[in-house]
């Protein structure tokens, strides 16, 4: 099917069927399919198609974007995951995580703490440091719709590593790393995956709705006793883990299994906040 008109120098075919007849009669033409972009030739010495990533120079120019409409997580909802964090990471020198889940019936976020395993090992001063937390995303019922989570650094900076960003792409949503949780203000970094695409979020007032204080002693105790604390040597050892700390981007991340069976979109509340071309 040509999908051109008069004004494509080159035209843009779309591949309907496999059974598609060939342009002969094109010197030089673009093909859509399921596998992206190609370009395509006919020379007197072959015939091409090779895969591009960049379309007819007459089409307008198009970058990533995205438009937030997520619920904003409640302060003190937020303030008291913040908590969790700090509690772990003090008394651990462990990592955390927590999954966000939009309740259908209620318009609400829920908070869910899987059960999950965090590696510490000691550095020179053998004092714990984080390596990483490992946990699966447990069933959800149907009017629970996964939206995201969070997960800390202990008391070390927060940034996406390498292991976060490849957890991330099976994904889709919002994603929290908070780092420096000794500290009475700690910090967090923001992205939404969309697509295998990462934006990120610079305004965190979109999706949090503020934050003052940690909110360490309102932290349920079944919360504390999902985090199992181990060994980073041991658990190697062991076979639990795979891989070494050398070859896991500093040690910091997440990792989760049940990805397939948890695939996470926005909630659709309406909202005027946005955060376009991050």
């Amino acid at each position: 099917m040509n999908a051109t008109n008069d004004k494509l120098l080159t035209p843009i075919y779309l591949k309907l069927t496999s059974e598609m007849p060939w342009p002969e009669h094109e010197k030089v033409f673009h093909l859509l399919s399921r596998d992206g972009l190609f370009i395509c030739r006919n020379h007197p010495f072959f015939r091409s198609s090779a895969p591009t990533h960049v379309g007819p120079a007459e089409l307008a120019p198009h970058e990533p974007s995205l438009r937030l409409s997520y619920p904003r997580v409640p302060q003190r909802l937020f303030e008291k995951i913040i908590g969790f964090f700090a509690r772990i990471g003090m008394k651990y020198g462990a990592e955390a995580a927590v999954l966000l889940a939009w309740n259908r019936d209620t318009n609400a976020l829920e908070v869910i703490v899987p059960e999950q395993t965090s590696i510490v090992s000691s550095n020179w001063t053998v004092r714990p440091y984080p390596i990483e937390v490992h946990y699966e995303i447990p069933p959800l019922p149907p009017h629970l719709m996964l939206v995201g989570d969070l997960h800390s650094h202990g008391c070390e900076d927060p940034y996406f590593s390498t292991m976060d960003k490849q957890d991330d792409l099976h994904r889709p949503g919002l994603h929290v790393v908070v780092g420096n949780v000794d500290r009475e203000l700690p910090l967090w970094l923001l992205e939404v995956v969309v697509e295998g695409t990462r934006f990120k979020v610079n305004d965190a007032s979109l999706v949090i709705e503020g934050f003052e204080r940690r909110r360490m002693h309102e932290v349920p105790l079944e919360w504390e006793q999902k985090v199992k604390i181990t060994n980073w040597s041991g658990y190697y050892k062991s076979g639990s883990g795979q891989g070494s700390f050398s070859d896991r981007d500093g040690g910091h991340g997440k990792t989760s299994a049940n990805l397939n069976s948890a695939a996470a979109a926005a909630a659709s509340r309406p909202s005027e906040r946005t955060e376009e071309g991050l």
